[in-house]
């Protein structure tokens, strides 16, 4: 099909030693020709400098497009605690995910901004999205020793709870044997954000008193 169309089109064509004929479309954006050993009236052909910009005209929008959905998200985020708090103590934590939206994978969740700015405004030292082994952390409070993750779902079946304490466990080996990894589901959060460090002391008192029964059984 590539011959007669190009006779067609009028598209200059160069027989090659092997046989083989070359098509010299022009640039879609441009209009310089470009070598191709096939021709379809109906692909918008490139150059190689033309193409490069597309490209990255192409990430840049889709860089704009990810910030543009992490703002609306931390919107939803600053709303849903304005519900059940004052927001002027959280303005500090505000600032600081803004200016931090474009780091990637951080802030991919409006439930992630919420606990973000809860931390930020109890003055928990915190590291986000912290990569361990193949598996990431949602946040990292080392004063706490707890890898706190952030649950869209929870966990059904014994297949999933058994992936999901092997996942536990290694992050565990990796952070060192008094740390924690503790579960707050979206739902909680989006209930009181407010409650979330009563919430994870309670989780660590609870363990504690379950390893102490142990002890003694």
């Amino acid at each position: 099909m590539s011959y007669p169309e190009a006779l067609k089109d009028r598209i200059p064509m160069e027989q090659m030693r092997n046989g083989m004929t070359a098509y010299y479309p022009p640039c879609h954006y441009c209009g310089a020709p470009v070598r191709s050993l096939t021709y379809n009236p109906s692909l918008k052909y490139a150059c190689v400098a033309c193409r490069e910009i597309a490209v990255a005209q192409a990430r840049a929008e889709k860089e704009v497009d990810k910030r543009s959905a992490k703002e609306k998200k931390l919107s939803t985020a600053v709303k849903r605690i304005s519900k059940v708090a004052d927001i002027t103590p959280y303005q500090k934590g505000i600032e600081y995910v803004q200016k931090h939206l474009d780091i990637p994978y951080w802030f991919s969740s409006t439930e992630e901004i919420m606990v973000a700015l809860e931390l930020i405004r109890r003055g928990v030292k915190a590291y986000h999205q912290v990569k361990i082994f193949d598996y990431r952390v949602d946040f990292l409070l080392p004063d706490l020793k707890v890898a706190l993750e952030v649950d869209g779902r929870i966990c059904h079946g014994k297949d999933k709870e058994k992936t999901q304490l092997m996942r536990d466990e290694v992050i565990c080996y990796k952070l060192g044997p008094s740390w924690q990894v503790i579960h707050i589901d979206t739902e909680n959060i989006n209930t009181n954000v407010t409650h979330l460090l009563k919430a994870i002391r309670g989780v660590m008192a609870y363990r504690e008193r379950k390893i102490r029964t142990q002890e003694f059984t």
